[in-house]
């Protein structure tokens, strides 16, 4: 393997590491099992691309890591370090967490995919092995469920 490759893998680890640590935590709801599942995702995306294995580093990092918090996360169970009135966390951050973590896997990811890192119809799909029906599906069954959830916990919250 060439010293340039090795060094173009370094830049997309050094990169990506942030924004797929967060997908994960989004998607698990733990850090550390977010930082552990990144992990494991970029040591696969090294491996294979220097095998030649990976056409779009991008596309086969989120749809590895989606499909390791699918596979980790088989209960819809949400756990969250921070609690309200902790240090830089609001709680209307909560309530989104809560709610996102309530909707179905699926749902949950295409949101995740779509809102928080910003990949458009087709990349989200490639992701997910979903057509683009089916990513639409989800998107609007999952803010609408979203919209619901939400509006049920601030509802509680004002009492």
């Amino acid at each position: 393997m060439s010293g340039e490759n090795d060094t173009a893998l370094r830049e997309f680890v050094t990169s990506r590491l942030p924004q797929l640590r967060r997908t994960a935590f989004l998607m698990c709801g733990d850090w550390e099992m977010a930082t552990e599942l990144t992990r494991a995702t970029l040591a696969r995306v090294v491996a294979d691309s220097r095998r030649g294995a990976v056409a779009d580093p991008d596309v086969f990092a989120y749809a590895d890591l989606m499909e390791a918090c699918r596979r980790r996360n088989r209960r819809r169970e949400h756990v969250f370090v921070a609690s309200a009135g902790a240090a830089g966390v609001e709680a209307e951050s909560i309530l989104l967490l809560d709610a996102l973590h309530k909707l179905t896997p699926r749902c949950r990811a295409v949101l995740v995919l779509r809102y928080w890192d910003g990949f458009d119809t087709d990349a989200t799909g490639a992701m997910l092995d979903l057509d683009d029906e089916q990513v639409s599906a989800y998107e609007r069954a999952g803010l609408a469920a979203l919209e619901k959830l939400l509006g049920e916990s601030e509802a509680a919250m004002a009492g």
